[in-house]
């Protein structure tokens, strides 16, 4: 069944459009009519006689002022930067304050308020903290015991000492017991939160280790020919260019033989750091496999990709790209392909490495932009 448009709008503007957030408010709603619920048999009480006016409208009062300010609270967002948005501990003590009120002045039936304070514990299992549900029946049983020994002995006839010891001592037989199971509940559910912690952050360690080069930190091949592939979708929708780059460390292999590999892994990092500082926050270098680089220039042009190659040939002239051995340094050769409309990535790929084989050839230390793609012959 359908339900009308006006549903959700309206729901929207009661609860909020944050999920979190509407939760604790649902929860609070939940609590405000338990509270009306007793307003409603407050007055009808009175109507009976059995509760004095002044006191009754006084409660009623009282726990309107409660539900209408936690919920203003709650609704206009002011509590989300608090320990505890939800507020549980605060409308636990509210709720506990309103029903030792209610059982001093609700005279006959005063034995069914003490249900409320159970009811308290049951909502606190699933909001509050595991030492705040011992607190909150500590409160409990403390407010209890001291309005029934007042009252006990300010009104002896109204409140009998030996009933209310029969009563206090049924509620701190329960009670307490309610607070334990509330506090075992309250763990399971922290223990049950930590762990959903622990694997959210094992899912994101291990979509880092699939889609990052352990060793430079860089996006890896595979997750790159994903973003080589949305690239090329984009530019069929919007037309912008864009250009690969295809980088390979020049002499790599001797700096392999004759310092070893730690120094050469010192070296591909250093190149990657330097890589970084001097490339735009838009361009996307990958490791494309050993010392080979591939760098995606998005809505860029063939020169413009070529400039920002030789800004970093600049600067590592001469810098240092090992901690042990400070005086090396690095150069490399690169190739620069535009992608052009009617070409696959592969073919843009092959112009790029082409390039790249002919600025090594043609003596290393250089970016050479890949010829035009030959024009499709008709057959």
């Amino acid at each position: 069944m359908n339900c009308p448009r006006w549903i959700r709008p309206l729901g929207d503007l009661v609860l909020g459009t944050h999920p979190a957030h509407r939760l604790r408010i649902i929860r609070s709603l939940t609590a405000a009519y338990v509270y009306i619920v007793c307003m409603v048999l407050l007055l009808r009480g009175v109507s009976l006689g059995l509760v004095s006016p002044p006191v009754a409208h006084g409660l009623i009062g009282y726990m309107a002022v409660g539900v209408v300010t936690f919920y203003a609270l709650l609704r206009s967002g002011c509590t989300r930067r608090a320990r505890e948005p939800g507020l549980a501990l605060e409308q636990s003590f509210f709720a506990i304050s309103a029903i030792t009120v209610a059982y001093v002045i609700a005279g006959p039936v005063r034995g069914a308020v003490l249900l409320l304070l159970a009811l308290v514990l049951v909502f606190g299992m699933f909001t509050l903290t595991p030492r705040q549900t011992l607190l909150v029946g500590a409160v409990a049983i403390s407010a209890l015991g001291a309005a029934m020994a007042v009252m006990s002995w300010r009104d002896p006839h109204e409140f009998p000492p030996q009933v209310q010891g029969i009563q206090f001592a049924l509620a701190f037989s329960v009670l307490p017991t309610l607070s334990l199971v509330a506090h075992q509940v309250s763990q399971l559910r922290m223990r049950l939160l930590k762990q959903r912690e622990a694997l959210h952050e094992a899912l994101a360690r291990v979509q880092e280790l699939a889609t990052r080069d352990a060793l430079t930190g860089l996006i890896n091949r595979r997750h790159m020919q994903e973003l080589l592939d949305q690239e090329m979708k984009r530019q069929e929708r919007s037309g912008a260019a864009f250009c690969v780059a295809l980088i390979d460390l020049d002499h790599f292999k001797q700096i392999n033989d004759t310092h070893g590999h730690h120094v050469g892994d010192e070296v591909l990092c250093g190149f990657t750091q330097a890589a970084l500082e001097v490339l735009r926050n838009a361009d996307i270098m990958a490791r494309w496999g050993g010392e080979e680089f591939l760098v995606l220039f998005p809505e860029t042009r063939a020169e413009q990709a070529l400039n920002g190659l030789e800004r970093l040939r600049e600067r590592l002239r001469g810098a240092p790209v090992s901690e042990s051995v400070a005086q090396l340094s690095v150069t490399f050769s690169a190739g620069v392909a535009e992608h052009e409309h009617g070409q696959t990535l592969r073919q843009t790929l092959e112009r790029a490495d082409r390039a790249l084989y002919e600025a090594k050839a043609g003596g290393r230390n250089r970016a050479l932009l890949a010829a035009a793609a030959a024009p499709a012959t008709a057959r």
